[in-house]
């Protein structure tokens, strides 16, 4: 007997007025006539499951993101974790695309203003400078440089004040602030120039890298200052790149721990603290009078010329592991005409091009870029308290570092320390 079911507007069936069909697959229902609707099942509101798990997903993203951003080991431990789950290469693509976003952020969230040298600089040391004889101050500082890009500028860029340091009669080390990106506001060179006739700057390989070609025994790369140079320690910055990240030789205390590429820019030093900075090529016929050296990509500047990779200002694939138009923090160590001077500069959202301009601006005729990205870069100074205990102070806020800071653990990377004469 056959069957008719009619569909109402409402989605309901009548079972008396439909024609049911039977097929070798089992019952079979004809689509309802044009204009009517099959009942629809209700509506299912998101589970709680699902809320759960975005709010935690977006809670443990956002605990990472602060992490990277306030301890010092946090970022090295995921970037070295997901390195040995991915590969370098996929991290370095995953940083750059992070830098990216971060860079789009600023811009869209900027106000245009400047932040000047005294905002970013621990109360400490501005408290230490007001102690200094201006006079005294005044006549040993580098000479004050015009700002580049005045509609970037803050009131000071250029103008040199003195570091208060522990030791010393005399001020022998000073920082300025450049705005070096006519495009934007937010970046900054943080520079620290050190007077080399009243300073000496020695080369310390970290724990672990650069990583040897040779086997080292553990007890050879303490990754601390020594102590004998503790008492006349002044400040201290950051290195220059992993080994994997281009293969940049080192050589300290008579031991090449990497050996030297011919056009790496190198840092150098001799027995009497004379500095060199300059490609390989051009240091190795007097490589047995120095005492340590340390490499980088090309030199970022040479005798006051830009390195060809960074002429343009849409320069890519310059240095080791980071592109040069990526804008993320970096660090340079750069040399005066006649050698009596050593800048160290810090950055915060920079290019690589950007970061050489504004150490040419503040005086450095030939530059090596160190250690990139957030966690690396860093200038600390050292203060002693009235039991004679020494602690790190960053120099600039917002770049990390702990109060032990090449001192009471390990480095597992090289780094740079300055003392008194």
């Amino acid at each position: 007997m056959a069957h008719r079911v009619h569909y109402s507007p409402t989605g309901e069936q009548n079972m008396s007025s439909s024609r049911f069909g039977f097929t070798p697959f089992g019952l079979r229902t004809p689509a309802p006539p044009s204009g009517w609707s099959a009942s629809k099942p209700p509506e299912r509101k998101p589970s709680r499951w699902m809320f759960r798990t975005t709010a935690l997903l977006s809670f443990t993203a956002l605990s990472g993101w602060m992490s990277l951003r306030t301890l010092p080991s946090f970022g090295p431990l995921v970037a070295d974790t997901l390195r040995s789950a991915i590969g370098s290469e996929h991290v370095t693509e995953l940083e750059e695309a992070v830098a990216d976003v971060e860079d789009h952020v600023e811009q869209a969230t900027s106000t245009g203003k400047a932040r000047a040298l005294s905002d970013v600089t621990p109360a400490a040391l501005l408290s230490g400078t007001e102690e200094l004889p201006a006079t005294l101050a005044l006549e040993h500082r580098p000479p004050n440089v015009a700002a580049p890009y005045p509609a970037v500028a803050a009131a000071g860029d250029g103008v040199w004040s003195a570091v208060p340091v522990r030791t010393g009669s005399t001020p022998a080390l000073f920082r300025t602030l450049i705005h070096p990106d006519p495009q934007r506001s937010y970046a900054e060179l943080f520079v620290f120039a050190l007077d080399l006739s009243k300073l000496s700057v020695h080369a310390t390989a970290g724990s672990i890298e650069p990583k040897s070609t040779d086997s080292t025994p553990s007890a050879a790369r303490p990754g601390v200052v020594p102590d004998a140079d503790r008492g006349e320690l002044i400040a201290a910055f950051n290195g220059g790149f992993k080994a994997e990240h281009g293969q940049f030789g080192m050589m300290v205390d008579g031991k090449t721990l990497l050996p030297p590429r011919p056009l790496s820019c190198t840092i150098a030093a001799t027995a009497d603290g004379t500095l060199s900075i300059a490609p390989w090529s051009k240091l190795a016929p007097a490589a047995e009078e120095l005492v340590w050296w340390r490499q980088t990509p090309g030199c970022m500047l040479e005798n006051g010329v830009l390195h060809p990779g960074l002429r343009s200002a849409d320069t890519k694939n310059w240095g080791a592991t980071i592109d040069g138009d990526t804008v993320i923090r970096r660090s340079a160590m750069g040399l005066s005409p006649d050698g009596s001077t050593l800048f160290v500069g810090i950055s915060n959202s920079t290019t690589a091009r950007a970061m050489a301009l504004g150490m040419r601006d503040a005086g450095a005729v030939t530059v090596a870029q160190l250690d990139v990205n957030f966690s690396f870069p860093r200038f600390v100074v050292y203060e002693e308290s009235d039991s004679g205990k020494l602690s790190a102070v960053g120099a600039v806020k917002g770049f990390l570092y702990e109060p032990d800071q090449y001192l009471g653990h390990s480095s597992t990377r090289d780094f740079f320390y300055v003392t008194a004469r």
